[in-house]
């Protein structure tokens, strides 16, 4: 079990308005000691924290969206010189002893399994989890132990969405634009796709945030508030409505093509 920090509610560490449109979750108050021991990399998240939005057209988008939301961040932080890469550690064991003329054992070389991390720079990690299985925060959090016990990293970040969030801000942009309640769009959203009649697929959202099997800002805070990243300091940012850059949902003409099947 790990206890909770807030460090990023000091305006010495993360400027008030972009606090303001993320949920953070954090252990062992990883965002102060980012901008303590890794300033220029901590710069660099709050430069993309702090330009990044999204439009409703984006996150209305069928199919699309999740990608797109992933890849503006990766870019941004390659952008400022970060790398996906992954850390192949290599232990090798043997026993010596102090009596003379008794040969040394060798038992080995353990090889220890590693997955591409999708952002580095110097001692700090930042993975971007949208839409992957939930699985996927396990194997982050797992590394990221590893890793700072191993003296390889200092802290680690990991951006998902706040799903629940995101579903009452998309139900809030979709509802106008099908002519229809809030409630009347998440019902309809809600319903199983094989139940749903004609209206209600009209109605219901074009993309899905109500699966719980996938990453998510919940899903993280359940592992890390666990202790499954040890003692390493982690904090979990959540794309959250208040993300949203204010724009209304807009039909375009390549949305009312057809879609092949």
């Amino acid at each position: 079990m790990a206890f909770t920090t807030c460090s990023y509610n000091d305006p010495d560490v993360l400027a008030s308005d972009i606090r303001s449109r993320y949920e953070f979750h954090e252990v062992r108050s990883a965002c102060a000691v980012m901008k303590a021991v890794s300033p220029g990399e901590w710069n660099d998240i709050v430069d993309v924290l702090g330009s990044f939005s999204f439009s409703a057209n984006l996150l209305l988008r069928a199919g699309g969206n999740n990608s797109e939301m992933a890849e503006t961040l990766n870019r941004a932080l390659r952008d400022r010189g970060w790398r996906e890469c992954a850390y192949e550690l290599e232990t090798k064991g043997r026993i010596t002893f102090r009596e003379a003329g008794v040969p040394d054992e060798d038992l080995g070389t353990m090889n220890e399994a590693s997955y591409w991390v999708d952002n580095r720079k110097g001692r700090v990690l930042v993975d971007i989890e949208w839409n992957a299985k939930d699985g996927n925060l396990g194997r982050d959090l797992a590394a990221y132990r590893a890793w700072h016990e191993a003296g390889l990293i200092d802290a680690a970040m990991i951006i998902t969405k706040h799903r629940e969030d995101l579903l009452v801000k998309a139900i809030e942009l979709w509802a106008p634009h099908v002519n229809a309640t809030y409630d009347e769009v998440y019902k309809a959203t809600r319903k199983a796709r094989k139940a749903r009649t004609s209206e209600d697929k009209r109605l219901a959202l074009p993309l899905d945030l109500t699966t719980t099997t996938v990453t998510s800002l919940t899903k993280a805070i359940d592992r890390i508030n666990r202790g499954e990243a040890g003692t390493c300091p982690v904090v979990a940012v959540g794309i959250s409505g208040a993300t949203w850059d204010g724009t209304s949902y807009q039909e375009t003409e390549e949305e009312n093509q057809p879609s092949l099947i």
